[in-house]
């Protein structure tokens, strides 16, 4: 079974005073900047499946692959870390290298897409996936330990499906309610300040409806 994150937490502490007091660190820090409390945990998963190699200078792709080949952790486990599409892996190179403004993530059951650049979004998402990253970090601070827990979560994981969806800057604006034809100079900006200027920009959709409520 999966183990709540209380638990994992003295576990881990046993292990590591260190990872123990991160991983409490990061449920505190997630409603105050969720962005940053996805790139950590992401980092800490890294780093722990580091020690378990003794390897510091492997990379996180490798690391994975070396925590499957040990057994440390499921097929499914592998997947949800290496998915070439919706990955952890994958996730975090897009915080770390990529424009954020790009990415949104949705569910299968609604339309609904949540931009990565709203912490709210980021903290619905954080709350999605740190119990299975959680579980894997436990996974590593047991094989140091005298006790055992039979970690089993591949069934939750396989539950757990969701999108990737990329936006231009013009599907920022018209998504906004605005034209981005009617821009003057807009096709002559480079491709990060249209990013920014169509995540600074106000939603004409939101506001019309707001005045359109206004008595007259």
């Amino acid at each position: 079974m999966q183990l709540n994150k209380g638990e994992v937490i003295d576990i881990v502490w046993q292990y590591s005073k260190y990872y123990g007091n991160q991983l409490t660190f990061l449920e505190q820090l997630k409603s105050e900047n969720a962005v940053v409390a996805l790139i950590y945990l992401t980092n800490l998963l890294e780093n722990a499946l580091l020690a378990y190699k003794d390897d510091y200078e492997c990379n996180f792709i490798n690391v994975i692959k070396f925590a499957y080949k040990e057994s440390l952790i499921t097929e499914v486990e592998y997947n949800f870390l290496n998915d070439e599409q919706i990955g952890i892996r994958k996730l975090r190179n897009y915080f770390a290298h990529k424009n954020l403004s790009k990415y949104n993530f949705k569910f299968p059951d609604n339309d609904r897409l949540y931009p990565f650049t709203e912490n709210d979004n980021c903290e619905l998402f954080y709350d999605l996936i740190s119990n299975y990253i959680f579980n894997i970090i436990c996974k590593v601070a047991l094989t140091s330990l005298t006790i055992s827990r039979d970690i089993q979560q591949d069934d939750l994981i396989k539950k757990f499906q969701y999108s990737i969806v990329t936006f231009t800057p013009e599907d920022i604006l018209i998504d906004k309610g605005i034209d981005p034809t009617t821009l003057t100079g807009w096709n002559d900006l480079k491709e990060s300040d249209k990013y920014r200027h169509a995540k600074n920009a106000s939603n004409i959709k939101v506001l019309s409806l707001i005045f359109s409520h206004i008595p007259q």
